[in-house]
Order: structure tokens, then C-alpha cells, then sequence
């Protein structure tokens, strides 16, 4: 072999061990970090996802990118980033629905949850409302109930994705009762037609809801969580009214595909933690009746195998098929 030759495959195995001794020891990230929210912007999701991105970008010294791809009740956007490298540098935000919900509920999915990510941290947690069109004439859960059974499937209530199909369908099943399900592709426009009386209620969530509640547009009639909300006192929980069980949690996340360096992985979530850990991103959180637990990598794994594990028999206990 020639001496030029031999020298150019010389430098070019040097760079190749450069760059492997670089990544291996801990220069990451050292270009842009893209985050793939499968929601629209202004989603619970993708404001979180914001809030963390900017202290992950000023902590971290490289800009972290929030991407959106909706659509398919975000299996869109999970099946992008589960296909991605698994290098840090394409992270997705997911939530119930697509990371615990979608599967078992007989969605058609191109990649696996639980064997295709690798969770890094929790992002917030709320529970939904469910509330009532002033038309509706509906003042309570009890009224919700008696008027259901007295007219079954005449009630309309509205849903916008997965997880608040589920918590009606676990609602309907343990009050045995039958409402007119009907799916809207936003809350924006579900939330219109409950203000303007075309729907008789929808479930919520607290960031949406609070603000038409206040206003007396709507009423709240129910938590679907273990403990009131502080921005909704006087309303009580499912559990106080006598359907236990019922503690329905809605979280985001972020999470990495399946293979990526557990160092990078760590160095995340100590960034995660940091930025849930600020005062300001607490107090964004709370406004919105949210909050967030700081988990270790192995205390959100945990989570969310929690989370696998309760929705699947949640789901089979109400039977529920869900749509692609």
C-alpha cells in the first residue's frame, strides 16, 4: 500500500477515535437538541416542553428546538423520533395517551412504548375536569348521573384524545351509565361548543378549564384526581363521590430513543431537574393547576411502568377500542 495512502487512512482512523473518545466522554451536546411534541403549539405538552427547553438551552450551551408534528393522537411524532439515532440530539415529549394509553387501547402503532424509549423526565402532571355547558342545565355530578340514566345516551360530552375517551369510558362504566361520546379534533373548538350549549360537557384539564369556570361560562362538576385542586376548592373529586379508583393522572415527558448513551441520559435529566426545580417554571405550573415531582431516571422509569401497567387493565375493564 502506498505511504500517502497509508497516512490518509491513518488520519482518518484518528478523527473516527476523536470523535468516539469525544462523545465518550461526556461532550454532549455539542449541536442543536431537536424535541418532537406530537401536539399542536399551546398544547399542555408543548408549553411544558418550552418552558424546559429554554433553561435545558441556557444550561447546557446548545439550543434546544422544539419541533411539532401532530396527528394520529401523537403516534406521529413517536414513531419519528423511535426511528431517530439514538444520540441525544432527537428527544420526544410524550404523554399518556401515546406512552401508555394508544397500545392497549388498540391503536395501530409503528413502534413500541415501553421497548422504543428510554424515559428521562417527568415534565407535569394534572388531573382533568369535567365540566358542564350552563345550557346543559347539569349542576352537578349527581344531576350528571340521573340525567344519563333518565335519558340514556342523550347526554353529549366531549373528548379530544385518548386519555379523556378512557377516563369517560372508566366514568360511564363505574356509574353505569351511557353518554353521547363525541370526538373533537381540539379543545378550542370542544370548548366552544360547550360554552355555546351545542355540547352538553367535555373533560378538561385545569390550564383550559379554570379561566371558563371562573368566567361562569361553564361549571365544573368533578376532579378525576386523589385531592381537589387549589384553584378549584369547592369542587370534589370523583373519589369523594363515591367512585373509587378513579385517580386519572395526565403527564408529559421527555424521553430518548431506546439505545441512547445512558451518560446522555442522565446529563438530561439532571438538566430536567434543575429547570422543574426553579421557582419561576413552579409557579408557570401551578397557575395551570400542574406540578411536577423531580424523578431520577429510575424513579420516572418506575412511573411509567406504573402508568403501562395501570391503564392496560383500565382499559380492559372498560372495553374501550379506541380509533386509529
Amino acid at each position: 500500500m502506498r505511504p500517502r495512502l497509508l497516512l490518509t487512512l491513518f488520519g482518518a482512523l484518528l478523527c473516527t477515535a476523536g470523535t468516539l473518545a469525544q462523545a465518550q466522554s461526556g461532550a454532549y451536546p455539542n449541536k442543536p437538541v431537536r424535541i418532537i411534541v406530537g401536539f399542536p403549539p399551546g398544547s399542555a405538552t408543548d408549553v411544558a416542553a418550552r418552558r424546559v427547553a429554554v433553561k435545558l438551552t441556557a444550561s447546557l450551551g446548545q439550543s434546544f428546538v422544539i419541533e411539532n408534528r401532530p396527528g394520529a393522537s401523537g403516534n406521529i411524532a413517536g414513531e419519528m423520533v423511535a426511528k431517530a439515532v439514538p444520540d441525544g440530539y432527537v428527544l420526544y415529549a410524550g404523554t399518556t395517551s401515546e406512552m401508555a394509553i394508544n397500545k392497549p387501547g388498540g391503536m395501530k402503532m409503528r413502534f413500541d412504548p415501553a421497548k422504543d424509549f428510554m424515559p428521562i423526565g417527568l415534565l407535569f402532571t394534572t388531573n382533568p375536569v369535567l365540566i358542564a355547558s350552563n345550557a346543559s342545565n347539569l349542576t352537578s355530578l349527581r344531576g350528571l348521573v340521573d340525567t344519563a340514566k333518565a335519558k340514556p345516551g342523550q347526554v353529549s360530552w366531549a373528548t379530544v384524545n385518548a386519555f379523556q375517551q378512557v377516563v369517560m369510558a372508566s366514568f360511564q362504566n363505574a356509574a353505569a351509565i351511557n353518554l353521547n361520546m363525541i370526538y373533537y379534533k381540539g379543545t378550542a373548538l370542544a370548548m366552544n361548543d360547550v360554552v355555546g350549549g351545542q355540547v352538553d360537557g367535555m373533560v378538561g384539564y385545569p390550564a383550559e378549564s379554570v379561566p371558563q369556570i371562573e368566567a361562569g361560562r361553564v361549571k365544573a362538576l368533578a376532579i378525576a384526581g386523589a385531592r381537589r385542586n387549589p384553584f378549584l376548592p369547592s369542587t370534589p373529586t370523583l373519589i369523594e363521590l363515591g367512585y373509587p379508583g378513579l385517580d386519572l393522572v395526565v403527564w408529559g415527558g421527555i424521553f430518548a430513543p431506546t439505545g441512547t448513551p445512558p451518560a446522555i441520559v442522565e446529563q438530561l435529566n439532571r438538566g430536567i431537574l434543575a429547570a422543574n426545580g426553579q421557582s419561576d417554571i413552579k409557579e408557570a405550573l401551578a397557575k395551570t393547576g400542574s406540578e411536577v415531582q423531580l424523578y431520577s431516571v429510575s424513579e420516572f422509569t418506575g412511573f411509567i411502568n406504573a402508568e403501562i401497567d395501570k391503564w392496560a387493565k383500565l382499559i380492559k375493564s372498560t372495553g374501550i377500542k379506541l380509533g386509529d
